[in-house]
């Protein structure tokens, strides 16, 4: 399951691109509905135990990237609330921004990838034997923070067919961070 995360500027100079609000109140109520539905009845399983406790946890799950001008920063949390991991990347450390296609079910180096690579760069799906398309070739984009050290911090992977969204992160973090954006 993809948890989707949305852009948003909360000042002119920020960015911040984390797990919706309507992600954690869905949850919730998912959680509310299962334990409404225990109310009346025996104490669960094992396995509805089980998924209590995820659910319950996909609710505490944190993600996000925040670009901070102001601070000369990218800070980047993954983990549970008051559990999470924190990265602080300066802006001085960024070489710059790359949106990387990667093709799913082709041989590197092969005529299939470098045709796969170009599709999903612009956001489409590369048909294969006159137009019929292979099911096991999917093309995704990784959007990537590039540091001069060699450090590489993998921001999003998505479909291709949702080049747009990732482009437009990209074009807006790299601006604020006055560094560059690539393709390829």
């Amino acid at each position: 399951m993809e948890i989707p995360l949305i852009l948003r500027s909360p000042r002119p100079d920020r960015l911040v691109y984390a797990i919706s609000g309507w992600y954690r109140l869905v949850m919730a109520l998912i959680l509310a509905a299962l334990l409404a539905g225990l109310s009346g009845g025996a104490a669960p399983g094992p396995w509805g135990w089980s998924v209590l406790a995820l659910v319950a946890l996909a609710g505490l799950y944190q993600e996000s990237w925040v670009f901070d001008a102001g601070r000369g920063r990218v800070l980047h949390r993954v983990g549970l609330l008051g559990l999470q991991r924190s990265t602080v990347i300066p802006f001085a450390a960024i070489e710059r921004f790359r949106l990387l296609p990667v093709v799913t079910g082709t041989v590197p180096g092969s005529e299939a990838e470098r045709l796969g690579n170009a599709a999903a760069l612009a956001g489409q799906r590369a048909d294969d034997q006159g137009g019929r398309r292979q099911r096991h070739r999917k093309p995704f984009l990784d959007l990537v923070l590039e540091c001069a050290d060699g450090r590489r911090y993998l921001i999003d992977h998505l479909p291709a067919r949702r080049a747009g969204k990732l482009r437009e992160l990209g074009d807006r973090a790299a601006a604020l961070c006055g560094k560059p954006l690539e393709a390829g």
